[in-house]
């Protein structure tokens, strides 16, 4: 997806109640950034990248921040979803469809300044490295789609990464428009991510002293139903969780606000209101992630292109973090305190 929405500033305060387990009222609130440092390189430039560093300054970064009562300590983590890298492929082995997409698709994800996203999340990366949080969330279509190229830029990308990191998929991570969500799309791509899922694109776990991020895989706009059982017994440890999904879940102000933008559904959740329809997978995933004891203390999700933070509607009410879109040179950095 891609959106030239330019976001008005925001910060929200929001207050819910947590588990019994946590038992305490925690506040979540977002603040969005300024641009990136930025210069014109015009489209020209665009297939041969950049020949100077993009900088990357911390005031270019929105912020949130989560009260998770009882941790031992503040932790800071850093959100990057929908960076859309395309890579040109000149691969012999690629086909000439592929090779004419990814032309096609690059000029699409360029930021207002006409930077290049695969530039974009390189200089993001490096900004992860220099300032050490204690993981990095990569929130889905972090590549354009699963061509030679971009797969190649991806690994080498991650292997340069100095923090812990957890990678959820998103639409585009593994798709073609030619093979979308399809039996093909499934087995031939999708497990192409598994080394940067722990093995496991449809649920993985990264551990912190005092709370777990779990990275479930909801990309094709339906919980993977792989996902359900393994969910069911992080929550059953009862310790803190931060869910992370590509496709959001239904709020009303996000779906009112996503509805300005896109001509389809984009958030899981809201059938009646025009958001995708939950099958049964998903609304009992729901359900257990908004439960009155549900360790979860907020929800991070990306897709829709832009930021947003509202309640997700339950037994309890659920901050959702919804992140800007990293073709823009946006991350944002959450900051979860006792």
């Amino acid at each position: 997806m891609k959106s030239n929405k330019k976001i008005k500033n925001r910060c929200l305060i929001i207050l819910l109640t947590l588990s019994a387990f946590l038992s305490a009222i925690p506040i979540s609130g977002c603040a969005s950034s300024s641009p990136i440092a930025q210069e014109d390189t015009g489209h020209e430039n665009l297939a041969a990248g950049r020949t100077q560093p993009i900088e990357i300054t911390s005031e270019a970064i929105d912020s949130c921040q989560i009260t998770i009562p009882g941790i031992s300590r503040e932790y800071n983590l850093l959100f990057l979803t929908d960076t859309h890298v395309i890579i040109p492929e000149t691969s012999e082995g690629a086909s000439q469809e592929i090779k004419d997409y990814s032309s096609q698709r690059l000029s699409e994800f360029a930021g207002e300044s006409e930077f290049v996203s695969s530039d974009l999340f390189t200089s993001l990366l490096s900004y992860a490295n220099d300032t050490k949080p204690d993981a990095l969330l990569l929130g889905g279509d972090i590549i354009d789609s699963p061509s030679p190229s971009n797969m190649e830029f991806l690994e080498n990308s991650l292997e340069k990464l100095e923090v812990p990191y957890i990678y959820t998929p998103g639409n585009h991570d593994w798709t073609y428009p030619w093979e979308y969500m399809t039996e093909t799309a499934a087995n031939d791509y999708l497990p192409s991510l598994s080394p940067y899922m722990d093995g496991n694109t449809a649920i993985h776990t990264l551990e912190l002293e005092d709370f777990t991020i779990v990275a479930v895989n909801n990309s094709s706009n339906q919980i993977d139903p792989d996902a359900l059982e393994t969910y069911k017994t992080v929550l059953a440890q009862g310790k803190p969780v931060l869910l992370l999904v590509h496709v959001p879940f239904y709020t009303p102000s996000l779906l009112e606000e996503a509805s300005d933008l896109w001509q389809q559904s984009v958030v899981l959740g809201g059938g009646v209101h025009g958001g995708t329809y939950p099958n049964d997978v998903s609304a009992e995933f729901m359900g257990l992630t908004t439960a009155k004891d549900s360790p979860v203390a907020a929800v991070i999700a990306g897709h829709v292109h832009f930021p947003h933070i509202s309640n997700m509607e339950g037994e309890k009410e659920l901050p959702q973090i919804v992140g800007d879109a990293g073709f823009k040179g946006k991350a944002t950095r959450i900051h979860i305190s006792p």
